[in-house]
């Protein structure tokens, strides 16, 4: 009967390991500080009803080895835009693979290994209120540039007869985000997109271009008609009456990067 009863406390201690990658929720982090909690502000998440829309992004948005990846966690707020969800209301994450990147205490900040292997990516699960979400970090090489993360244009003259967007954000799920700057919500417009680093194709929705990067970092495209809050005013006709392009496709614009993003 003693062996019995050790065994099964053996079981019970077996089962209550966390897996690797797992990391507790924010019930269970007594005592550690939410620093995007603002002091004197109360969250609208009285209730922690966190919503299935709810996301998590990096900054950056891809990643080298060894290095230390903020996160932030929110939702979208009616007109008040993106509000972060405290760690009060959140179930758990998951890191995968484990042995490639730590998740601090606080859960805000991700510690790349130095192991993490160029080419690779990291997911990190955050589930809330029973939702999960996913976010897939992109591990680049030493000095590389990618294309991941928000750019902004260096003029507000676009190809094609169209104002540049404002910002876009190209994430690593293959959906390139456009504010056209119609109002208080950032993103205006969802396009798929997809991106042959060696061939330097970048195709955005049905149409196809080509990017680059020049000495400075900046992304430089060229012969797409990027979503515009100003539809294109037609070309001048051709000789079979057709309308002509306003630019061809050598138009380029470039696009410098927006905060740490790469």
């Amino acid at each position: 009967m003693r062996f019995l009863a050790v065994s099964g406390l053996l079981t019970l201690a077996a089962c209550a390991t966390p897996a690797p990658g797992f990391y507790a929720g924010g019930q269970g982090l007594r005592g550690v500080v939410d620093r995007h909690e603002e002091p004197g502000r109360r969250s609208p998440l009285v209730n922690c009803n966190v919503p299935s829309s709810h996301r998590l992004t990096s900054d950056p948005a891809s990643a080298r080895p060894g290095e230390a990846v903020d996160l932030r966690h929110s939702f979208d707020f009616s007109a008040s835009g993106p509000q972060h969800i405290p760690l009060r209301c959140v179930d758990s994450w998951q890191v995968d693979p484990p042995e490639a990147a730590t998740l601090s205490s606080d859960r805000r900040v991700l510690q790349v290994s130095e192991a993490a292997a160029p080419g690779s990516e990291i997911r990190v699960t955050v589930t809330a209120n029973g939702h999960p979400h996913t976010l897939v970090l992109p591990i680049v090489g030493a000095g590389e540039t990618g294309i991941h993360g928000n750019w902004r244009p260096l003029s507000s003259k676009a190809c094609f007869g169209s104002p540049a967007p404002v910002e876009i954000r190209f994430d690593p799920d293959g959906s390139a985000l456009f504010d056209l700057g119609l109002g208080p919500s950032i993103w205006d417009t969802r396009r798929a997109y997809s991106f042959d680093r060696g061939s330097g194709v970048l195709t955005v929705g049905d149409q196809s271009g080509s990017a680059r990067f020049d000495e400075a970092g900046n992304l430089v495209v060229s012969g797409l008609r990027l979503p515009s809050s100003i539809p294109p005013a037609p070309g001048p006709p051709q000789a079979d009456g057709t309308p002509a392009e306003i630019d061809g496709p050598d138009c380029e614009l470039v696009f410098s990067p927006a905060g740490s993003f790469r």
